[in-house]
């Protein structure tokens, strides 16, 4: 009786292993993704790209970039109104500037290595977002996309085209400099157009 006992211990026990054994071997192909791969690579570089923009906005935040630019050209229009009268009235030839583009001042160095980190993350990326697109016209050309993953890149076109644009600026812009108000002041009073 006892004998009997073990057979059926044993026979549980090399049936449970056994089980455990072909489900740990067992494995299970699945072909690459390589558009899944695309779209994650791209996704996780517009967001090393939003990281840019809050560490640097002067550089890296395109919304702020065109305000400063407009600001340096309404500057720089306004001087080249007021530099000849002034240059008359002190008697000294008026010399033209050269048109200098001013950049701004460089983030302080901790700043500086974090937007070097956030670049090579960024250009990384990017580059693994081709490699997978690529490999997927190369292995798949005629393969039609689910209506998720078609949602998914129109998604992801419209972030880059907001991105480009400036269009989702997290940060504050400057302030928008204009003179035309500062004229018609002087205008009115001294009442006379200038000459």
């Amino acid at each position: 009786m006892k004998l009997g006992h073990r057979k059926l211990i044993r026979r549980a026990w090399r049936t449970t292993l056994r089980g455990a054994n072909r489900s740990c071997v067992r494995v299970r192909w699945r072909a690459p993704d390589d558009l899944g791969d695309a779209l994650t690579a791209f996704g996780r570089a517009l967001r090393a790209h939003r990281r840019l923009a809050k560490l640097a906005p002067r550089f890296f935040d395109q919304a702020v970039i065109d305000r400063e630019a407009s600001n340096r050209a309404e500057q720089r229009r306004w001087m080249a109104t007021w530099e000849p009268i002034l240059a008359r009235v002190y008697g000294v030839a008026h010399a033209t500037p050269a048109p200098t583009d001013d950049l701004p001042a460089l983030p302080p160095l901790r700043t500086q290595r974090a937007v070097d980190h956030q670049l090579a993350t960024l250009q990384w990326w990017m580059e693994a977002g081709r490699s997978a697109m690529e490999r997927q016209q190369q292995r798949h050309p005629h393969a039609l996309l689910s209506l998720t993953r078609l949602a998914r890149l129109t998604e992801l076109a419209f972030d880059f085209k907001k991105l480009a644009l400036g269009l989702d600026s997290p940060n504050p812009l400057p302030e928008a400099i204009s003179y035309d108000y500062a004229l018609t002041n002087l205008k009115r009073a001294y009442g006379h157009t200038q000459t």
